[in-house]
């Protein structure tokens, strides 16, 4: 009857309708957004987390405890890694108000030089392109906001030990229905690549976070490990991830330095992100996701649009899994 109905319109008439229909909804979850993302981020580390809760059930480990046990690791950990960061934040505040007037002045050595080549451009003029002290204070923004994260962690964290706990009854539940079955074995083998997906992010993350904060460290960077934290989390985000952790340190880099070291540094990433992204990532994934270079940009630019930085951090694993749904329940029944 409702299909009837909707038939009857104009294919005019149905498109706009359909989209309507679209907009709605993505309007709810974009006002939904910080609900939204603690949500998906607990479900995203319970199933990530749920293989090493289950091997520790198998040592007759009760499963609420080694919940509460890897939940207070991580806890841990984000704790300790927001301090060292606040830590940074008065210093970082500091740069940001002098990155300007300290980007001008190394400018004018660059303005010189194509004053020699006939292009007559001053110092402001090439501010006007690039801003470096808006990055900077973007950081230091984000910084600020780091410690008020706390008790929004500690939420997706209390509703992680729930999800933990009663995951296996979720799945006896689903198992047990003998409906949507396909839909079911879709998300089971969806979930399964998508598992493989973190855990390679988060390895190269790690070896790519070491690596830049070593650089770092070496070329004497004060923000070295601030620096190292943020590749290990941009490299979750595809395509452009890596090359945006990369614009902090490079104009630090050409504060401190000069240009020709900063641009050593733009090389370095450049061969940094293709060894982790051309090599190390497709070498440990192989083609299980199967998504193109263009799909994976997409989907980074929907979801961080709709959802934040929660939203571009796990763009692909929600597309991945939209993808294996939208087959699954195209086929004939």
């Amino acid at each position: 009857m409702h299909q009837g109905w909707l038939k009857s319109l104009s294919p005019l008439a149905q498109a706009l309708f359909l989209l309507a229909c679209l907009t709605i909804v993505l309007l709810g979850l974009r006002l939904g957004a910080p609900l939204i993302n603690q949500v998906l981020l607990a479900i995203f580390l319970a199933v990530m987390l749920d293989p090493l809760i289950s091997r520790l059930a198998h040592y007759r480990i009760p499963r609420v405890l080694s919940s509460l046990l890897v939940i207070a690791i991580l806890l841990l950990l984000i704790v300790i890694t927001i301090m060292s960061l606040s830590a940074s934040a008065p210093d970082l505040i500091k740069l940001s108000r002098q990155a300007p007037n300290l980007v001008a002045a190394k400018l004018q050595y660059l303005t010189f030089s194509l004053s020699q080549m006939g292009i007559a451009l001053t110092a402001d003029e090439m501010l006007n392109f690039v801003d470096a002290g808006a990055v900077v204070r973007f950081v230091t923004t984000q910084l600020s906001m780091i410690p008020g994260l706390l008790s929004w962690w500690l939420m997706v964290f209390l509703m992680l030990l729930f999800m933990l706990v009663e995951l296996p009854l979720l799945k006896r539940t689903l198992r047990a229905s003998k409906q949507h079955t396909a839909l079911f074995i879709a998300l089971e083998e969806g979930i399964q690549s998508v598992i493989v997906y973190a855990r390679v992010k988060t390895l190269t993350g790690l070896l790519g976070g070491v690596i830049v904060w070593g650089m770092a460290h070496l070329l004497g960077l004060k923000f070295a490990f601030l620096w190292g934290v943020l590749m290990f989390i941009f490299n979750y985000i595809p395509v452009l991830g890596s090359f945006l952790a990369a614009i902090p340190p490079v104009i630090q880099t050409f504060i401190l330095f000069d240009i020709q070291t900063s641009l050593m540094l733009v090389g370095f990433f450049v061969v940094l992100n293709l060894l982790l992204s051309s090599v190390l990532e497709p070498l440990m994934l192989g083609k299980r996701l199967n998504l193109t270079l263009t799909v994976q940009l997409l989907a980074f630019l929907f979801w961080q649009a709709l959802l934040g930085m929660t939203g571009a951090i796990l763009a692909i694993p929600l597309t991945f899994l939209l993808k294996k749904v939208w087959l699954a329940l195209r086929q004939p029944a």
